[in-house]
């Protein structure tokens, strides 16, 4: 195990069964039929979609959905975000804020998604910390080869999530831990303790032996321990030069 510092240098794969987002199954579901404008060429694929993402980032405000895709406009009007929090689907802890309940998942299910790695509904209210993420979050879906983002959990590291990357071309596949920073005190000590942190990571099996469940899951092999590397990416104001496998940028869109 350990890091890697190019930045699409990506695990060899054999077979990659992962879609498109916007190649899962067409279903249509019929008290969602007035959610969806299909005569201003709205669709179902794309309510699916919306789900998914919402779900995948916790939170979101009601400007990220047209972040992501302008289209989405259609659909997300506050009307519609509220109707879709009336009849269960979403729910909102604050104002413009929303977010996926257990309600999606049986949809996405039947649509093809892989709704094992979509994290636990969220219980919190979408603080600023939160909705900072959601645009991070939000940008990474239109970095090359994006494909999901998760969220691993270990003993005294709790990464903002995990980017996984796919290259379906050349069959290759990119893993990258994001820290999404605000300043704070002491905040050359808290970086430097997350730098260590993560070295103890590579130095480990505990995130290997998670990988190895993750993966199936989305039809990525499991590399040898020799061969499994990972990087970290610090998205925040300040500049550092940690070494090998770590990379510090203002913008995600930049990596």
């Amino acid at each position: 195990m350990g890091f890697i510092r190019e930045p699409y240098k990506y695990f060899k794969i054999c077979h990659v069964t992962f879609m498109q987002v916007e190649q899962y199954r067409a279903i249509k579901i019929k008290e969602l039929e007035y959610i969806v404008p299909t005569k201003a060429g709205a669709t179902f694929s794309q309510l699916w979609q919306i789900f998914y993402y919402t779900r995948m980032f916790k939170y979101i405000s009601y400007r990220n959905f047209t972040q992501i895709k302008t289209s989405y406009n259609k659909i997300c009007t506050y009307d519609k975000l509220h109707a879709l929090c009336e009849l269960g689907y979403f729910k909102s802890p604050q104002r413009a804020v929303y977010c996926a309940t257990n309600k999606v998942l049986p949809i996405l299910q039947e649509a093809g998604y892989p709704t094992e790695l979509l994290p636990a509904e969220a219980t919190g209210f979408g603080d600023i910390n939160e909705l900072n993420n959601t645009d991070v979050f939000v940008k990474t879906v239109k970095l090359p080869h994006f494909k999901i983002l998760i969220y691993p959990r270990f003993n005294n590291l709790i990464p903002d999530a995990l980017l996984v990357q796919l290259d379906e071309k050349t069959r290759k596949y990119k893993l990258t831990f994001l820290e999404i920073e605000a300043s704070k005190s002491k905040w050359h000590d808290y970086l430097l303790n997350k730098k260590e942190q993560y070295i103890k990571l590579s130095q480990e099996l505990t995130f290997y032996n998670d990988w190895k469940e993750i993966a199936p899951k989305l039809g990525l092999p499991i590399p040898k321990t020799t061969d499994f590397k990972f990087s970290v990416t610090f998205v925040c104001t300040v500049k550092k030069d940690f070494g090998k496998g770590f990379k510090f940028v203002g913008d995600i869109s930049n990596v």
